[in-house]
């Protein structure tokens, strides 16, 4: 453990220079070092092998370089140093933020269809389940009330609840966003967390004049962390992973901010509840424009 510790602490280290004249097999030029200064190839090209036919066929979906393994390596064993590194300037060695975070939501996706689970399923199975609400609800008052096909008939009358009308219309308008534009849908939700999470972190004892572009950048590679263990937890059907992937957000912002364990628990919670506290003010307020709109 005690080498793991170490291991996590130490920023990542280049190759050291080599000092033997190559001679760039793509342009011809001599030099020392391991690129070509003139077309960046590599001295070390070799002969083709299966290993490098794969990278290859990687490099097609952008992914086929030796940092974006490195940054899904660390990000997995040491997030928040790595983070801490990338804010400091060592950009080459780690795969881009954006463009992990887009393709970690697209093969997210593929592994959720993939098992079956829509997100058109589960916005079916809430709205049934409001219903049920209601119907329960107008028993109590000793109504006869039919539930047939979803439609609800309170005495032989079909009504329709314009607050459930418009929480429905407010949930599958939200529901079409994410299934339809989930990547941007998640960036947005990202963005909207960061904002109180920021106020909080924002003077940590690591970074104490940290920017929010900064710490939303840092955001950003800790959802991917989190879509990295949760893909595993999916594919593996492992609920344990699915849990680990929540609490290595508490362990990201940890190590990221340098606070005590108790400090960044309560800045989470914080945050967490004013974001909830924001969502329900809004979503509250629009169900009650529907609302009012539809009884004018």
């Amino acid at each position: 453990m005690r080498a793991f510790h170490i291991w996590q602490h130490r920023s990542y280290e280049l190759a050291p220079l080599s000092e033997e004249v190559h001679v760039c097999a793509s342009c011809g030029t001599r030099y020392q070092g391991n690129f070509c200064p003139r077309c960046g190839q590599s001295a070390k090209v070799g002969r083709f092998s299966f290993k490098k036919a794969f990278m290859h066929f990687l490099d097609v979906w952008g992914i086929g370089n030796r940092s974006m393994f490195r940054s899904l390596r660390d990000l997995m064993f040491r997030p928040g140093y790595m983070i801490r590194d990338y804010l400091r300037g060592m950009q080459s060695a780690y795969f881009p933020p954006f463009k992990m975070f887009f393709l970690l939501t697209a093969f997210s996706l593929v592994v959720e269809h993939g098992l079956g689970l829509t997100a058109e399923e589960e916005a079916k199975d809430e709205v049934k389940e409001a219903k049920k609400e209601i119907v329960e609800e107008a028993r109590k008052h000793s109504k006869h009330v039919e539930m047939n096909n979803g439609n609800i008939t309170i005495n032989d009358v079909e009504v329709e609840n314009p607050m459930y009308k418009g929480g429905v219309k407010t949930a599958n308008w939200m529901n079409m966003l994410r299934k339809k534009y989930p990547a941007i849908f998640a960036l947005v939700m990202l963005m909207l967390v960061s904002i109180p999470l920021y106020y909080f972190f924002r003077k940590s004892p690591i970074i104490p004049d940290l920017r929010f572009s900064e710490f939303f950048v840092a955001l950003v590679y800790t959802s991917n962390m989190y879509s990295i263990y949760s893909i595993l937890g999916t594919l593996f059907n492992s609920g344990l992973l699915k849990l680990i992937a929540l609490l290595m957000i508490f362990v990201t912002l940890k190590q990221f901010s340098g606070f005590s364990k108790k400090r960044v628990l309560g800045y989470i919670s914080l945050s967490v509840l004013i974001f909830v506290a924001f969502v329900v003010i809004v979503g509250g307020s629009y169900v009650f424009i529907l609302y009012k709109m539809s009884g004018a």
